[in-house]
């Protein structure tokens, strides 16, 4: 009988120690990669200086959640994981949302004619799809209003369409070719305005954000400033070195291609809520990420390693290979980059408030590699 009982005791401690053993393994292998992120992001950050935050997620599980630097100088708060960024043109798959969302709801088709809401001519061959897919051949309003306009007033999406109703010449015919366009995304912003009969803050709010769990993430408009919670300061350094301040720029009223402020854990809930297609039908949800413009001229992609070469295509706000899906935001004292693999669960977000776009590549570039090698040796054993 003793024999036996020991026999089972011994039974039973051999087939726990290996998952013990893995489990050490990776716990003593995550640590490991967070010291490397953190090594990494405090190599091209400094304390007093604006900073980063930083988000890997696998599996639908945060891995890394990280913050450094400040987020407003003048008073010396510092970044934190709920600190809300200014995003730049990661705001455009929440524009691209809002317009799938109405044509989910049968108020909006692809192959609607721009023409039908606004009789502009440089409208008449235009669709809804092209605007999303950055194939409508609409020029760039930046250097219409660099040039022509009273920079004490702030640029509202009104003075964008306004400007477009003068009918300015077009890159080239829709559906020709492509050219990335922030026009096209303040004009979707509008049209989903037009046809809600709602702010369009106020329709992405009740439409996207709330449906993904997005309780702190809002649109902002310089023309009507609302308070944003735990907000980072936008910055760029002058010729002497010095951090300014730059959130008063008069563009800052445009809405659609950019102005969205987001944190990290907002950020995380949205993916999740992609992952799990519960903002749109599935339908629809299907399209996000299908290769729906012209392959994109190589010197207009991105080069990262990890994509290992491939031209991209562009979706539905992010652009797209076959294996991941990308897209970075750059704006006046901010940059930001989402990287997310679509044949298996992982994504990486990182936030910048200053205007470095060498160093949000090198970061996103860095970790990307960091991440690869800790799934290599770990996610066979925990995560399957």
């Amino acid at each position: 009988m003793k024999k036996l009982i020991f026999i089972l005791i011994l039974a039973f401690f051999s087939c726990k120690s290996p998952n013990k053993e893995i489990d050490t393994r990776a716990s003593s292998e995550l640590e490991e990669l967070k010291s490397s992120i953190d090594s990494l992001f405090n190599s091209k950050i400094g304390e007093n200086q604006p900073g980063s935050a930083i988000l890997v997620s696998y599996n639908n599980e945060i891995l890394i959640k990280k913050a450094f630097g400040l987020r407003d100088l003048e008073n010396d708060k510092m970044i934190s994981n709920n600190t809300n960024f200014r995003t730049g043109s990661i705001s455009k798959q929440f524009t691209a949302l809002s317009t799938l969302d109405l044509i989910d709801k049968n108020k909006l088709a692809f192959n609607d004619s721009l023409y039908k809401f606004w009789p502009y001519q440089i409208f008449k061959d235009i669709t809804v799809k092209h605007l999303l897919t950055h194939t409508s051949g609409l020029p760039d309003y930046s250097n219409h209003f660099e040039k022509n306009w009273n920079r004490n007033s702030i640029v509202t999406n009104e003075n964008i369409l306004e400007w477009l109703s003068t009918n300015p010449d077009k890159m080239f015919k829709a559906g020709t070719d492509y050219e990335y366009c922030n026009t096209g995304y303040i004009v979707l912003a509008h049209l989903v305005e037009m046809l809600s009969g709602e702010p369009y803050a106020t329709y992405v709010q009740k439409n996207i954000f709330e449906k993904a769990n997005m309780k702190n993430t809002q649109f902002f408009s310089l023309s009507n400033p609302k308070d944003i919670k735990e907000r980072a300061y936008c910055y760029e350094k002058d010729s002497l070195e010095n951090w300014n301040k730059v959130d008063g720029n008069y563009m800052n009223g445009i809405m659609g291609g950019g102005g969205m402020y987001t944190n990290i854990y907002d950020y995380y809930h949205y993916n999740n809520a992609i992952d799990k297609q519960s903002i749109l039908s599935k339908e629809i949800h299907n399209v996000i990420f299908k290769p729906n413009s012209p392959l994109i001229p190589v010197n207009e992609g991105y080069t990262f390693s990890f994509l290992n070469g491939k031209q991209q295509h562009y979706g539905m706000g992010w652009f797209v290979t076959d294996k991941i899906a990308l897209h970075g935001g750059a704006w006046n004292g901010a940059r930001a980059m989402v990287v997310k693999d679509l044949d298996r669960p992982l994504t990486i977000v990182v936030f910048l408030n200053f205007d470095s776009s060498e160093i949000r590549n090198e970061l996103i570039e860095s970790t990307y590699k960091l991440v690869e090698k800790y799934l290599k040796t770990t996610a066979n054993n925990v995560y399957n």
